[in-house]
């Protein structure tokens, strides 16, 4: 049996359902786990990262600026686009199919051990589990572990030996878990933070989520830096990246390259550069110049403002809920506010949806509609066409619904050739991680 397939049987038998927090607190259960197998947490220093949207952005810069510094850095990331495997990363390399199954039989004898099986464990509990071995394992410095859902229940909060809590922008998504209101969100999200840490916050937070965040640090007796300095100013923005100044050290750098696109990647820029201050006070190793500048040109992040295509372009997006479209949305009315645009759309039913579709409508484009691939939780592609078609911004012939990925991304091709346009696929992970197989299939 070859190790891919090996995997691949691994995978078949860990049931992927959602267990968060449906018997109450699991965080107690998962330390359990990790006591079992060594308490392998313990063995390096955490930098947990936390919010709605930017998650992934902010952990892959901090990933690349650390390992930049000559530090061995794990990166536990979520979801994967093309490999389940990108989940566990060690300094920018995918966990091999070897030590997956290594860590995995590793994992097993520690469920034995407290009389559990994997039947007790969600896929993504599985996966952090296994991510927390391998990284013991392999003596890293550093951990950047991303928050899945939440913050309070998310399996990565059973990781102790916490040096920073980072929060991304703090927004309305999950709301049949996490809660109703902006409120709600907060409090579940600021609940990662604990005695010992420094938490830093997004540059742009809402009034009403730093002040759950400060009041969460202040219980806890930790320090909550929270600086909206503009150290990042946006000189010009392309689709896929940007040329920006910023402040470094006291220093002003202009003209520097940014190889992540969206306007949305300028603060989050800010919130690492913040993280970088605090951690240079901290640490004897430091992150320098040359760590940050190589970072800034090298950085990507597949199915984030990805261009798949240049000639004619062609963009993969993941903007999944409102405030990822908002910021999509912005991005292309300032570069390319005058031209046609073509989208392929599809969405999770359980997204605010019609909020999107809206925000998608102030742009000139047609849309070629429909469905993620994701039985459980997709937006059936005649509700969202409906949506669509029932606002008074749409204009119907420029909607064109689809029976599957495969035709919608046909259509979008045919439709390309017609006029050259930008053609984008936006909207769930679901669909996006779909595109670029399809695209490039022979």
């Amino acid at each position: 049996m070859t190790e891919k397939i090996q995997f691949d049987k691994i995978i078949s038998q860990i049931p992927d359902v959602m267990k968060y927090k449906d018997t109450g607190s699991r965080i107690p259960l998962l330390q359990e786990v990790l006591a079992a197998a060594g308490s392998p947490d313990m063995e390096f220093e955490t930098i947990h990262i936390c919010g709605t949207n930017g998650k992934g952005s902010t952990s892959t810069m901090i990933r690349h600026l650390l390992t930049g510094a000559d530090f061995d850095v794990g990166l536990f990331s979520s979801p994967p686009m093309y490999d389940d495997r990108e989940q566990i990363q060690l300094n920018g390399e995918l966990i091999s199919y070897t030590d997956f199954i290594e860590c995995y039989q590793d994992l097993v004898v520690a469920f034995e051990k407290i009389n559990l099986t994997q039947a007790d464990f969600s896929m993504f509990e599985t996966w952090y589990l296994i991510s927390t071995i391998f990284f013991a394992k392999k003596h890293v410095n550093y951990v950047v572990y991303e928050c899945g859902l939440g913050g309070e229940f998310d399996a990565t909060n059973a990781t102790r030996n916490v040096k920073y809590a980072i929060f991304t922008k703090i927004a309305m998504d999950h709301m049949n878990i996490l809660g109703s209101t902006i409120e709600e969100i907060a409090t579940t999200k600021s609940k990662i933070i604990k005695p010992g840490m420094t938490v830093i916050s997004y540059p742009k937070q809402s009034p009403k989520v730093i002040h759950i965040l400060q009041n969460e640090a202040d219980r806890q007796n930790v320090r909550l830096y929270n600086s909206s300095q503009n150290t990042v100013l946006l000189d010009e923005e392309d689709l896929t990246h940007s040329i920006i100044s910023l402040y470094f050290e006291d220093k002003k750098l202009s003209d520097q390259y940014f190889n992540l696109g969206g306007l949305y990647q300028i603060t989050n820029l800010q919130n690492v550069l913040n993280w970088v201050a605090v951690f240079n006070q901290n640490s004897g190793r430091k992150i320098t110049l040359e760590n940050l500048q190589r970072m800034l040109q090298e950085v990507t992040l597949p199915g984030r403002m990805e261009l798949i295509q240049k000639t004619p372009p062609v963009l993969i997006d993941g903007a999944h809920n409102i405030n990822a479209i908002n910021g999509l949305v912005d991005s292309l009315e300032k570069i390319n506010s005058t031209d046609d645009l073509v989208f392929v759309v599809g969405f999770l039913a359980d997204k605010q949806y019609q909020k999107c579709v809206d925000r998608l409508l102030d742009l000139p484009a047609t849309f070629i509609i429909t469905s993620p691939d994701n039985d459980k939780r997709h937006l059936a592609a005649t509700d969202l066409m409906k949506t669509f078609s029932d606002s008074p911004k749409s204009v119907d012939d420029r909607l064109i619904l689809t029976d599957s990925i495969k035709q919608a991304v046909e259509s979008a091709r045919k439709l390309q050739a017609e006029n050259n346009s930008l053609l984008i696929f936006t909207g769930s992970f679901y669909l996006i991680n779909k595109i670029r197989p399809i695209w490039f299939e022979k």
